[in-house]
């Protein structure tokens, strides 16, 4: 199963009333915080803690899983590979064929796997409560050039697009008994050229009409834009992103002075 490329969940709970600039400090103090820690027991306290933030948020749970389906394989190889190839420090939990696998090895593959999780799930909590629009109106007001976040959101807006194009295309040319699954790589790959030509011509005529409806509003001129909706950021967000900055610069000091989560057994 593949996420949608638009992941927005819509709602109305308290998660979604944040401002974007919110909501972007807390995945990204979660992020910093997440390449900070090798403790397996913490990474699982942060997994804990974005699972019921996204409950309360209401995000349905077939967007939740769909997070940990993508992520599962590549979590699998790397308890797997980091098991066999890790250090070798401590007890041997398993010994095969005089290969060790020991206590070390698997406590840090098992972190490296779950922080990867960690990782997914945050920036999908992020993207889950956040539209696309809100989501580049408060890059746009932290600084990033208005043609920059037009383009973010156009590029959000038509990805998205591209793809059912390359769907819809694909289908019609199965229905004229065009076989895809037939052959090897290189012969499927060529069944799908008249699909890509498909694709890009469309993609072409979109871009034209887009390029000429951005000339019909005069976006290249100096004048200034106006917003139809405004972000407010109100006292619950200030108190939120204070908290959050503080929290995470208060445990990134004590990871690199006291070692808090610093080892993958301990906290």
């Amino acid at each position: 199963m593949t996420l949608s490329l638009d992941l927005y969940c819509p709602g109305e709970s308290w998660v979604h009333r944040l401002d974007p600039r919110t909501k972007l400090t807390m995945a990204i103090c979660g992020v910093v915080m997440l390449l900070a820690m090798r403790s397996v027991a913490l990474i699982a306290i942060v997994l804990l803690l974005t699972h019921l933030l996204m409950f309360s948020a209401r995000i349905p749970w077939t967007r939740i899983r769909s997070v940990w389906q993508i992520t599962a394989p590549t979590m699998l190889l790397i308890i797997v590979l980091g098991s066999l190839l890790g250090p070798h420090a401590g007890p041997n939990l398993v010994e095969l064929w005089g290969w060790g696998i020991s206590t070390t090895a698997v406590a840090s593959a098992l972190a490296t796997a779950l922080r990867i999780a960690a990782l997914a799930l945050v920036i999908s909590a992020w993207l889950f409560a956040t539209d696309q629009s809100s989501l580049v109106r408060g890059l746009v007001a932290l600084g990033l050039p208005y043609p920059y976040g037009l383009a973010l959101a156009m590029s959000l807006r038509f990805i998205p697009a591209i793809a059912a194009s390359f769907h819809t295309i694909s289908d019609a040319q199965r229905a004229r008994a065009l076989d895809l699954s037939r052959g090897g790589l290189i012969r499927r790959a060529r069944a799908y050229v008249p699909i890509g030509v498909a694709v890009i011509i469309t993609s072409l005529r979109a871009a034209e009409n887009l390029s000429r409806a951005l000339s019909s509003r005069a976006f290249a001129s100096d004048t200034h834009h106006t917003e139809l909706l405004t972000l407010s950021f109100g006292w619950r967000d200030a108190v939120i992103t204070l908290g959050t900055l503080t929290f995470t610069v208060a445990f990134l000091w004590a990871r690199w002075t006291l070692g808090i989560g610093a080892s993958p057994l301990g906290l």
